[in-house]
């Protein structure tokens, strides 16, 4: 077996949102004025103030004040020059670039979670997220009470809806993108259907252009890594899915795809390239639907995740896949699943990590401890 490659140099990550500590904030009413909570802003940095309101919020605080709080803290520390943060300019662009996921999922959770029902209750049409995050900053914000002139407020107010409701596209439009997959997951491989059976033989011609079928149901089909003579007996759970990912992969992504395929054809550690695909299709969709792409698609992508956004970490995670594979040089195919499980175990440490973007990620990052 290789060696791990060597690891490159990173800079620290974050810490996490459980292990940040702060002093406990007594919160003396339920009406905090603004007037209280500008000393304690004025020394944090932008990833404290974030954690700031968290704090507050498990120590029973209101829990429109701990929204208010966060969305605040995120506000100020996004572009408001007012306040004298320890971080420098550059930095805090940085943090606030590099980690927008901590806000996103920050927010996600204080809005699950607030004591108050009419925040845990409140509901959004997908596209509807300006009005929507006006309506609740003004109907269940506290006031802001500080000396800024009454541009600079305007301007404070403005910039609380916008990341309010940037945050809120983020939300909904995950849940939506796991919505849309399940519906192409659902929908059977059918050899009936014309369209099902065009994207088939379009995977064919886009992975062996030079090589013509010369049946639908042939042995050649285990070239690109089917298992027997009709492919459609091999996406089973994962429907069309699992055909479109592979398609997507083969039209967009050319030379990788090819090159994964000649690693598959390897006469050692060689495997089957389609079912390998599929199976990345269902691990993909399980990362999704747990909550394990919130990362990368918070901080990679402003608004709501398409499912070509999806296809692409398809595309990603499966070249992956194949690197982390030949890293590993297993004995035979036989070593797939104890492989695969690794390789499971090494992209979910990584998705966890609040600065997780899959459009930045080489293989070494797998391997850093």
């Amino acid at each position: 077996m290789n060696t791990a490659p060597a690891r490159r140099s990173r800079g620290e990550r974050p810490v996490g949102f459980t292990s940040f500590q702060l002093p406990r904030v007594e919160v003396a009413t339920r009406d905090l004025k603004q007037a209280l909570i500008i000393p304690a802003l004025a020394t944090s940095s932008a990833q404290q103030l974030h954690y700031l309101a968290a704090d507050l919020f498990c120590g029973s605080a209101d829990g429109l004040l701990s929204l208010f709080l966060f969305v605040y803290c995120a506000a100020i520390t996004t572009r408001w020059p007012l306040l004298s943060l320890t971080l420098e300019p550059s930095d805090r662009l940085s943090q606030n670039h590099r980690f927008l996921a901590s806000k996103t999922t920050s927010l996600e959770y204080l809005l699950s979670s607030s004591s108050s029902s009419r925040i845990r209750d409140f509901q959004w049409e997908l596209g509807n997220e300006s009005l929507e995050a006006e309506t609740l900053i003004s109907q269940e914000f506290p006031p802001l009470t500080m000396k800024p002139s009454g541009d600079e407020i305007d301007e404070y107010n403005a910039d609380l809806k916008r990341q309010l409701a940037d945050a809120m596209k983020q939300i909904k439009g995950y849940k939506k993108l796991c919505e849309d997959v399940e519906d192409r997951r659902l929908i059977a491989y059918c050899s009936d259907d014309e369209h099902h059976e065009k994207k088939l033989l379009k995977l064919w011609k886009l992975l062996n252009p030079e090589e013509e079928l010369e049946a639908r149901i042939t042995k050649k089909w285990q070239q690109i890594g089917f298992q027997g003579d009709d492919p459609a007996t091999d996406f089973r759970g994962m429907g069309l899915l699992g055909l479109e990912q592979l398609v997507f992969l083969a039209q967009y992504d050319e030379d990788r795809a090819k090159s994964m395929l000649s690693l598959s054809l390897h006469p050692t550690i060689g495997f089957p390239f389609a079912i390998a695909g599929i199976t990345i299709t269902y691990l993909t969709r399980q990362f999704l639907n747990e909550g394990l792409l919130k990362n990368h698609f918070y901080n990679s992508i402003q608004g709501p995740p398409s499912i070509d956004n999806f296809h692409q970490i398809y595309c990603r995670i499966f070249s992956l896949f194949c690197e982390f594979w030949n890293i590993e040089q297993p004995d035979s195919v036989m070593m797939f699943n104890p492989v695969k499980q690794r390789f499971i175990e090494k992209i979910e440490e990584y998705l966890k990590m609040e600065s997780a973007n899959l459009d930045d990620i080489v293989i070494e990052d797998l391997y850093d401890e």
